[in-house]
Parts: structure tokens; C-alpha cells; sequence
């Protein structure tokens, strides 16, 4: 095969590197083990208690502070460490990050708009379907088992062939179920379309979360899960308030019809302006291992290993440079940032089995229940609602079912401002206390407050609904319920993207799964529930777990930093399968760097020509 002369100098060029970077990286986890004994304690105890030194991105901890010495400045250092790449997403300028998370947010709320109006329909529903409220309530398990199981068949797609394609087939099926939603005539058709509901809106929830560990920092990632929250609450509550009213002037179908549109062009947008954030697993700090490697093999001065020395503080907090630096950095065109697919070589079956090892991760766990224990809360208050609210001594009609979402949605908003405002702020204030080190922990600090009035809000809405109070008093109740679960789920989002990065993708499935599974069953044990023990008993019932489940974030403040480096190894070696963290061989390195070389060359071409 002929190649041109000055490609031929590149890839021989490329493969002396490699072969330098990769057995300076052998030499280096060789000599790891003799390195973490003459380590100060300090220092030992973040490597783990295995006697080896445990990678930054397994054990979760981050220099995120660095203070100057002699002076007051401090510096900010960016984790995860961009590569040198201008199309690697942690590079992309402020407005592309923004415009491509606005689009997944305002697909987020379309998403969660159709898990939720349907029953703010469903007063209209039963008289026009001939069907009872407890029927309709139980076609919400089939939209449950659709979240639960869709994540597990459908995120290995997106682990593999990127986000881009499972986004724009999600909000497809979105839209094509919701213009069948507007002709439902029977019972079956609810369940079908329910369960559909649920497997667009499965694929939905994982892919926001890796798509917030491709694109933004650990110190952005509080706020940035916040609007992810209130985009959540925003078609949870707010949206079906407007589905309502128009629903009460012209009925559901119509309500449906409007939705459908609407999610239809967001489909259009979606599928001409939402760029891929994938990047290949050996971008993530493989340039500046590679760096570093190739230093640490080639022979220096005393002088020159000192400025190294040096200079190594800063790596963390800039772009570094490899041996194909060299090369000419230009952005992909618009529509080569639009590729239909992104595939790499992992294979889907062991993406499908991986979240049943990661979900075992305390973390992981810990997020997962008290994910679920939203979800399980959540599901009773919103039925309770429709079924409360549309009977005596109340009598709401369509609309006014609609606005009792608007205190739930007030008390969203404003848990998601306490997250987004306080979570990075005392993350940071919390690392300069630990001598700069970020700890996935410290992300808990600030669930007190919100798990006492998850508790307190559900006891206040079931009391004051039992008694046929002024409507005030439960939405108030519902307030401080959602309030305390937008903090509780931005902190517990966080904390497990936090801790592992790389598995963020297996992490959400499993999490995805335990929540949906857990909630299945709910909707059949409302009406028993509630008519065994009343609606007193029964919330403050709830109430209570929800206050006990929301408070294990106390054990996880106190040991979870010690249990996170005794499980390092495990996810270490899980990563290590998954090839994110150790490489293999000089292959795919140099494939890659051919690859990028050969697409440049391309597009000179193109230009010249």
C-alpha cells in the first residue's frame, strides 16, 4: 500500500513514541508497589491499604485546590485532565457545551412530561375510556418496568456507539408514541404506551449523566446536575399545570396533540444540531500519561528535572502536550461533529453485565436507594394528588388537578438553587480544608436540611389532605417533600460521577434498574395502603422511612471515604477490563493518532482542492 512520504515520517515517528510512553508506563507500575512504602502516612493513606498506589480516578480523591506559597491566590486544578485534542468535549467553548446541554435538558423535560401528565388526565380519561381510577393507576407499573429494563437493554448501544444515536432514537420513540397516545381507545393501548413511555424515558436518564461526565469538570458538575434535576421537576410538575388547563377547555387528546408536536420538533433540532460528546476511552489522560512517560524515560540534567519537578504541580490544571502535538489541530467540520455513529471496540455484551458488578459499589448503592426511595414517594404523592384532589370536599376539575403540581414544582426549583448555588461552593471550601484534596464524600454535607423536610413534607401533605384543609397546606407539604429530594438527588447524581468517573455509564444503569424495579409494584398498593391505615397513617408512615433511608448519608460521611479506597482495587480492575485506565498495547494508540493524521491530511486536501 503507497503512502505519502510525509505520512510515512508520522507514523514511524508516532510508533517510537508509543513504544517509548508504553514501556516507560510498565517501568512505572513496576516500580509503583516500591514507591507507595516510601511514601509519607499522609500520602500512604489515599493510595489505599493494598500496598500499591491506587489511580486518582478509582479511589475518586482530586487535587482540586492548590494554594500558592506566600501569597493568598489559589488555583483551581481541572478534573478530569482534557487532552491537547480541540474536538475532546472538556475543550469545547462555553456556548457549544451550553447549546448542546440546553438540548438535552429541553429533551429531559419533554421526556419527564410524558412519564407524568397522564394522570392529571386521568379524571377525563375514565369517563371517555370507561375505565376506573385504579385501573389507570396500575397502567403506571408498565411505564415503571419500561424505565427499569430499557436502561439494561439499550445504554450498551450507547456505551459502544455513542450518545448521539441512542438521544435521537430515545426522542423518537418519544414522538412517535405520543402521537399514538392521542388515539388510545383502551386499556391495552395505555399499557403499551405507558411501557413505551418508559423505555424512551430509561435511555433518557442514564445518557444525561454520562453526558455530564463528558462535557463539564468536577467543580461545574453540582450545578450543572442541578438544571438536570430542575428540568426533571419542570416536566414532572410544571408542564402538566399547562397540559391541564388545556385539557379542561378542550380536552386530553388535545393536550397530547400540542405535546406531540412540540416533542416532534424537538426532534428535528435534536437531530441536526446535538453534537456527540463521546471521545475514546484513551483520551481520558492518556496524553498526559503519555507525557509523562516519555519524560521520565528520556535522560536530563539536574536542572532540567527540576524545572520538571516543578512544572508537574501545574499538569493537573492545563493542557498537555504529546509527541502528535506537533500536528495541526483543526475542529471537525459541522457535519462530521454529526456522525450518525461513534463505535469503539467494547463489546456489548460485557457492557450489558458490567452495571451488575458496578451496582454493587457502595456508592453506587447508596445512590441507587435513595434514588429509588424518591421515585417509590414521588409515584404515591403524584397519584394521591389526581385521586384526592378530583374528589370531595375538594372537587377539582382537570386544570385544578394540573395546579396542585405547582407547589411540588416551586419546592423543586428552589432545592435545585440550594444545590446548584451551596454544592460546589462548599466542595471547594471543604477541599481547601484538606490541604486541596477533593473527596467524593464531601458532596453529603449538605443533605441534613433536605432530608428533614423529605420526611416533614410528605407527613404535612397526608395530614392536611386527610383533613380537607385549604389546598395551601398540602401543596406547602408537597413543597418541602420535592425540595428535600432535588437536593437528595443532585448530591447522591453527583457523588457517584464523581467517584467513578469512568463508570459513570454501568453505575446509572444498575441505579436506572434498582429505582424503576423497586417502584413497580407501587402503583397497586396505593388504594390497599391507603384504605387499610387512611391517609394519615399511611404518609406518615412514609414519611418516616423516607426520613430514615434519606439519613444513611451519615454512615457514608464518616466511613465512606475508607470504603471507597478498600473497594479501589475492584474498580480498578473492573476499569482495567473496560480499558479505560491501563493500555493494553501501543496498538490502539498509534491507530488512533494514524486515524486523526489521515482525517487532517483529508481535509487539507479538501481545501486545497
Amino acid at each position: 500500500m503507497y503512502l505519502p512520504p510525509g505520512l510515512s515520517r508520522h507514523i514511524a515517528r508516532l510508533i517510537d513514541q508509543a513504544a517509548v510512553s508504553y514501556a516507560a508506563l510498565n517501568s512505572q507500575s513496576r516500580e509503583s508497589a516500591q514507591h507507595a512504602t516510601s511514601m509519607p502516612p499522609q500520602q500512604r493513606s489515599r493510595s489505599g491499604n493494598s500496598g500499591h498506589l491506587v489511580s486518582p480516578v478509582t479511589a475518586g480523591d482530586v487535587l482540586l485546590i492548590e494554594e500558592r506559597d506566600g501569597t493568598q491566590a489559589t488555583v483551581t486544578h481541572l478534573s478530569p485532565v482534557p487532552s491537547d485534542d480541540p474536538d475532546d468535549p472538556l475543550n469545547w467553548s462555553t456556548w457549544r457545551k451550553t447549546l448542546n446541554y440546553a438540548l438535552v435538558c429541553a429533551v429531559t423535560i419533554m421526556c419527564f412530561h410524558g412519564l407524568y401528565v397522564q394522570s392529571v388526565f386521568w379524571q377525563q380519561m375514565s369517563v371517555d375510556l370507561g375505565l376506573s381510577f385504579q385501573q389507570l393507576n396500575r397502567t403506571q407499573s408498565a411505564m415503571l418496568a419500561g424505565l427499569a429494563f430499557g436502561c439494561i437493554f439499550f445504554i450498551p448501544f450507547a456505551k459502544k456507539y455513542g450518545r448521539r444515536p441512542a438521544y435521537v432514537i430515545s426522542v423518537a420513540v418519544l414522538a412517535a408514541v405520543t402521537w399514538w397516545a392521542t388515539r388510545v381507545q383502551s386499556l391495552w393501548e395505555l399499557y403499551v404506551t405507558n411501557l413505551l413511555f418508559g423505555l424512551a424515558g430509561a435511555m433518557n436518564e442514564t445518557l444525561v449523566q454520562m453526558t455530564i461526565a463528558d462535557l463539564f469538570f468536577v467543580h461545574q458538575r453540582g450545578r450543572i446536575n442541578a438544571l438536570y434535576m430542575l428540568s426533571v421537576v419542570a416536566g414532572a410538575f410544571l408542564t402538566p399545570m399547562a397540559a391541564g388547563t388545556q385539557a379542561a377547555s378542550v380536552g386530553w387528546r388535545w393536550a397530547y396533540y400540542t405535546f406531540a408536536i412540540i416533542i416532534t420538533v424537538m426532534f428535528l433540532v435534536f437531530l441536526f444540531a446535538y453534537e456527540e460528546t463521546k471521545r475514546p476511552a484513551l483520551l481520558d489522560g492518556v496524553v498526559s500519561r503519555t507525557t509523562e512517560a516519555a519524560d521520565a524515560a528520556r535522560p536530563s540534567t539536574d536542572d532540567e528535572k527540576k524545572a520538571g519537578a516543578a512544572a508537574k504541580v501545574h499538569r493537573t490544571a492545563t493542557t498537555t502536550t504529546s509527541g502528535a502535538a506537533a500536528l495541526p489541530r483543526r475542529r471537525r467540520t459541522h457535519r462530521l461533529r454529526l456522525p450518525w455513529t461513534t463505535p469503539t471496540g467494547e463489546s456489548l455484551w460485557k457492557v450489558a453485565y458490567f452495571p451488575v458488578f458496578v451496582a454493587v459499589l457502595p456508592h453506587v448503592l447508596f445512590t441507587g436507594v435513595q434514588f429509588a426511595a424518591g421515585i417509590v414517594w414521588t409515584t404515591v404523592l403524584v397519584a394521591s394528588i389526581s385521586i384526592i384532589f378530583s374528589a370531595p370536599p375538594y372537587n377539582f376539575d382537570t386544570a385544578g388537578v394540573g395546579y396542585m403540581s405547582l407547589g411540588p414544582f416551586l419546592g423543586n426549583v428552589v432545592g435545585a438553587v440550594y444545590a446548584a448555588v451551596l454544592s460546589d461552593w462548599s466542595v471547594k471550601r471543604l477541599a481547601r480544608r484538606n490541604g486541596g484534596y477533593f473527596e467524593p464524600e464531601f458532596r453529603l454535607y449538605l443533605l441534613l436540611l433536605p432530608s428533614l423536610l423529605m420526611g416533614g413534607g410528605l407527613v404535612m401533605f397526608g395530614v392536611t389532605a386527610d383533613r380537607g384543609m385549604h389546598w395551601i397546606f398540602p401543596s406547602i407539604g408537597g413543597a418541602c417533600f420535592t425540595f428535600g429530594a432535588c437536593a437528595m438527588g443532585d448530591a447522591a447524581f453527583t457523588l457517584v460521577i464523581d467517584a467513578y468517573r469512568p463508570l459513570t455509564a454501568e453505575a446509572f444503569v444498575g441505579i436506572t434498574f434498582l429505582r424503576n424495579a423497586i417502584s413497580i409494584p407501587i402503583p397497586f398498593a396505593i388504594a390497599p395502603w391507603r384504605d387499610a391505615m387512611g391517609l394519615t397513617n399511611m404518609f406518615t408512615v412514609a414519611g418516616v422511612l423516607c426520613f430514615a433511608i434519606a439519613m444513611l448519608f451519615v454512615p457514608l460521611i464518616i466511613y465512606g471515604k475508607r470504603i471507597r479506597l478498600a473497594m479501589a482495587p475492584r474498580a480498578a480492575r473492573l476499569l482495567e477490563q473496560q480499558g479505560a485506565i491501563m493500555i493494553s498495547s501501543t496498538g490502539p494508540m498509534v491507530s488512533l493518532r494514524i486515524e486523526k493524521l489521515c482525517f487532517e491530511l483529508e481535509m487539507n486536501a479538501e481545501r486545497e482542492s
